[in-house]
């Protein structure tokens, strides 16, 4: 009986099974720490290729979309505020199919009804975003920084975050875009 169980028998010679799992992913995991750690050498510098990659991407975003950090801060400042939420509350007069939903998806009889499971409101939305991005360690992290780097490292944190929204901004658009509805409503 414990012929079929007897490679779970460890002995002091023999690798667990958690060590046998390493060994097998060690060749893959290096050669994607390979690939993604690779350093570009600019001018004197070596700057990871991950880091080159991302800084491209965030201010092509940026200046594609004509700098959305700034141009639809506005924007955003009203939509958070509510001044569009009677735009999107209007919606009950939709054509609705046999299910109950509306041409676009939604369950009519939930739409701006906060006692419905599922529905908030902008303001709702956007603190829930920031109270599972923003923790301690950001908090720590930027006034360890700024202690260390001085000035500079202010003028660095305000350049990121300017770009790093671009990129949030095609995040957040592509993941409206492409999301996908249930036909109970269930949004995915």
């Amino acid at each position: 009986m414990s012929a079929p169980f007897s490679f779970l028998a460890s002995s002091d010679n023999s690798k667990g099974i958690d060590e046998k799992i390493d060994d097998a992913f060690m060749p893959i995991a290096e050669a994607w720490e390979g690939l993604v750690l690779t350093k570009v050498a600019i001018g004197s510098y070596d700057i990871p290729l991950v880091v080159l990659l991302l800084v491209l991407g965030a201010s092509f975003f940026t200046i594609y979309f004509s700098f959305p950090s700034i141009t639809r801060f506005w924007l955003a400042i009203s939509t958070v505020r509510g001044k569009y939420d009677e735009l999107e509350g209007s919606g009950n007069d939709k054509v609705k199919d046999e299910v109950g939903l509306t041409s676009d998806g939604d369950v009519l009889d939930t739409i701006k009804d906060e006692s419905e499971e599922g529905e908030v409101t902008h303001f709702q939305a956007l603190a829930t975003a920031v109270s599972g991005t923003v923790g301690l360690g950001n908090i720590a992290g930027v006034a360890v920084a700024i202690a260390l780097g001085g000035p500079g490292a202010t003028f660095w944190m305000i350049v990121c975050g300017l770009i790093g929204m671009a990129t949030k901004f095609v995040e957040c658009t592509l993941g409206v875009k492409y999301r996908d509805v249930d036909s109970d409503g269930s949004v995915y």
